[in-house]
């Protein structure tokens, strides 16, 4: 059973308890201390949010592509969507939450703002697209396992294509990248970015070359 039959089986067993905006629906959970499912679906994709006692605790993100879970299925959110709320049971949202838990909340603004403020700074983080180019030497590394990490979290990863290249939307910001080849030997380098879009490298056989 893949993500969308589960949650649509979830829901079929749970109270609708109305339509809102994102901001509406952060707000209405949050001054009842709701526990549920906001659901959001749109031609492309569909996007979940799970809220325990009003808070929103995991999210959900499938299209095409595949599922990102938590803090990069959040980074999707537009603060447009309309989500139709479901009354879930507690054990089966935390059982959700535990795979899908959204640590970084100031993604979720009040009001359903995704402007990020940057404490103690006057300017605000944004979101911008990190591409990485793995290679071994001069060769690029097709099929390499990278993710991206703050910390012990993985943030997203994704698998690098015939030419080695791999692209992710993160939060402007210094991340650790994890590299593993198909022998599963891995390579860690820091990688920061504070531009819309920034091109580096990363050679598995070496260091990480300069941002470009």
């Amino acid at each position: 059973m893949d993500i969308n039959d589960l949650m649509a089986e979830i829901l079929r067993q749970s109270t609708h308890e109305g339509c809102f905006t994102l901001g509406e629906l952060l707000h209405y959970s949050s001054v009842r201390s709701l526990t549920g499912i906001g659901v959001s679906k749109e031609k492309t994709h569909t996007f979940f949010l799970v809220l325990s006692g009003g808070e929103p605790d995991g999210a959900i993100f499938v299209d095409e592509k595949g599922t990102l879970f938590g803090d990069s299925a959040v980074l999707h959110l537009t603060g447009s969507e309309e989500f139709e709320f479901f009354l879930v049971a507690q054990p089966i949202v935390d059982a959700l939450t535990a795979r899908c838990r959204v640590f970084e909340k100031c993604h979720l603004k009040k009001n359903g703002s995704l402007d990020i403020p940057t404490i103690g700074a006057p300017t605000r983080q944004r979101v911008g697209v990190l591409c990485l180019t793995v290679r071994d030497g001069r060769a690029p590394l097709a099929g390499a396992h990278v993710s991206i990490r703050k910390g012990k979290l993985v943030i997203t990863s994704d698998v690098t294509d015939s030419a080695g290249r791999v692209c992710f939307r993160l939060l402007n910001g210094r991340y650790m990248c994890v590299v593993s080849d198909r022998n599963g030997e891995r390579t860690r380098c820091i990688v920061e970015f504070h531009e819309p879009q920034v091109e580096t490298c990363v050679d598995i056989g070496g260091t990480e070359d300069e941002n470009r």
